[in-house]
């Protein structure tokens, strides 16, 4: 009885903790791999070194532009916005956050701006990739407002999908207004941490430029030109840990020309931007802890705890099964004395024969 006993509660306990790992695996790891409403990533910083830029300055009321050379460091900063998260409806609701995104190129010499921008972008909490929706913008002109639908972003931005895989991704480009793709190209260690490494090729292609832009660019950079056009390209490498999707490292170079119709080229902007020290630590940091609480809680744990809990169940029935039969004493027979005589007493009464006298005849 005793053995029947333990065996099922081994069995039991076995059940539960494999009812368990399912639990841990369907139930509580996706949401390690979704990107919470309220997250706010950490202040990512890129440097470039001997760096050509345009800088206007402003002095009363003159205004000059000049190419000069400088390091530069451009800052990104993200203000979650969980308002405009939960009033998104339809197919997307519950699946996406929304970001206001504050970027800043500035000298590190002086710490003048030399490019400002603000925007609104809706992400999709699994895939990283821009989502759909109406109230995105862009601002990257002075004194511009961030007026929703002005833009339509596509692609990967500011993180890669949980679970990244060795394949082609769509990368917006902002310069460009779209995305194009980058390709897988290889696995690298970055600080410590295994990284995809992606790489995206931009050819050279005129820029969409205002009319006023072409106007004051031409009046300084070609005065004898009639018109003019900024031509653009790029080479960019990222580098994401592919099971948080975060990207732990980043290698952009924008060039932009201006090219008139008469005379030479203007070099307008030239620069190689990489993280800065403090944040290729942070991101490395950060991708490498979010891995591995990813990888215990949706792999590691659940296995182990559905290989415990099989073996419960298996040593549950063993015990079971091993245990004596249980055995039962059969029934006590009572067997009816013989009927006697109400007036019979005494000894006589049982042994009849032995009680009379023997006489001689």
């Amino acid at each position: 009885m005793t053995k029947r006993i333990v065996g099922g509660s081994v069995f039991g306990l076995g059940l539960f903790v494999l009812l368990a790992a399912f639990a841990l695996a369907f139930l509580v790891a996706p949401l390690l791999t979704r990107i919470p409403y309220d997250t706010k990533p950490a202040e990512i910083a890129t440097v470039a070194s001997n760096a050509t830029f345009v800088q206007a300055r402003v002095s009363g009321q003159t205004t000059s532009i000049d190419v000069g050379t400088a390091n530069l460091r451009a800052r990104t900063s993200v203000q979650p916005d969980v308002a405009a998260a939960a009033g998104i409806g339809g197919a997307q609701a519950g699946r996406t956050v929304v970001w206001k995104t504050f970027e800043r190129v500035e000298r590190t010499d002086t710490g003048e701006a030399i490019d400002a921008s603000e925007s609104r972008i809706a992400l999709d909490r699994t895939s990283g990739a821009a989502a759909p929706w109406g109230g995105q913008c862009l601002a990257d002109e002075p004194y511009e407002k961030c007026t929703a639908g002005n833009v339509t972003y596509a692609g990967q931005l500011y993180q890669f999908p949980f679970g990244t895989q060795k394949r082609t991704y769509q990368y917006y480009d902002r310069q460009l207004g779209h995305a194009l793709p980058i390709q897988y190209r290889g696995t690298d260690t970055v600080e410590g941490v295994s990284a995809y490494r992606f790489e995206q090729v931009v050819p050279e292609q005129p820029l969409a430029t205002s009319a006023a832009t072409i106007r004051t660019l031409t009046s300084r950079f070609a005065p004898g030109a009639s018109t003019a056009r900024v031509m653009y390209h790029t080479r960019r490498t990222v580098w994401v840990e592919p099971v948080s999707g975060v990207i732990v490292s980043v290698v952009d170079q924008p060039h932009r020309t201006l090219v008139p119709d008469t005379g030479p080229p203007t070099v307008l902007f030239d620069a190689t931007f990489r993280f800065s020290p403090q944040t290729l630590h942070s991101v490395t940091q950060s991708a490498a802890s979010g891995r591995v609480r990813i990888l215990i809680l949706n792999r590691y744990a659940p296995i182990g705890l559905a290989l415990l809990g099989i073996a419960g169940l298996l040593a549950g029935y063993r015990i079971t099964r091993g245990a004596p039969p249980t055995t039962r004493r059969p029934p006590a027979v009572v067997v009816p004395a013989q009927a006697v005589p109400a007036h019979v007493t005494g000894p006589a009464a049982t042994h009849p024969a032995e009680s009379a006298s023997y006489r001689e005849p």
